[in-house]
């Protein structure tokens, strides 16, 4: 049996965990997942349920907890198993980063939210060719930034980072930048260009 503690950990941290151990687990293991809040409670049991897998799940004095055992379920024609469409695993997108933030609203709840793509984006099946930061997203390609571990897995996965030069002039922050490499807008242009499919969260 496995253990995941997942609580004190901020979303998508205790999914991240549950994908890892279940890879590890063997057929027929039972894998128990323990969090302190309902939205990862809740994605973690869909997940598991898109793994074809039966997952139970119960609150117990403000702490939620996840049972399932490593045996997927045969899944039934139009049953609405969870598959990669096949069309999308060929084809290739650039993730495109403006800003240190995601979305609008609170900024500290914009900077809780980017952190969280792009430590979730290490775990898709399918990973971007490019990373690209402009603007004040070139913040996140600093040593303290907070994200500089996940950006660095990508990168030595094969991942592509660029990051605008003119924009860390700007900042004043081209000596600390910590992962990518210096680039222009005619290259970021170029590569977002001849790829078409892209992602700017």
């Amino acid at each position: 049996m496995q253990t995941i503690d997942g609580k004190g950990l901020l979303c998508p941290q205790p999914l991240i965990l549950t994908r890892k151990a279940l890879r590890n687990c063997l057929p027929g293991e039972t894998l128990k997942v323990e969090v302190d809040n309902k939205t990862a409670f809740q994605n973690i049991l869909t997940y598991l349920k898109d793994q074809s897998l039966v997952p139970l799940g119960e609150e117990r004095e403000g702490l939620f907890y996840i049972t399932v055992v490593n045996q997927p379920v045969e899944a039934k024609e139009g049953d609405g198993a969870c598959s990669i469409d096949p069309g999308l695993c060929s084809s290739a997108y650039v993730v495109v980063v403006s800003s240190d933030r995601m979305g609008e609203g609170d900024p500290q709840l914009g900077a809780i939210l980017m952190k969280g793509f792009l430590n979730a984006l290490n775990e898709q099946p399918v990973q971007p060719t490019h990373l690209i930061f402009y603007n004040a997203g070139v913040r996140l390609t600093t040593a303290d930034s907070g994200v500089i571990t996940s950006l660095q897995t990508l990168e030595e996965s094969g991942v592509e980072i660029l990051v605008c030069g003119t924009c860390l002039d700007f900042y004043e922050i081209k000596a600390q930048l910590a992962v990518g490499r210096i680039s222009n807008m005619f290259t970021i242009t170029e590569t977002m260009a001849k790829t078409g499919n892209i992602i700017k969260p």
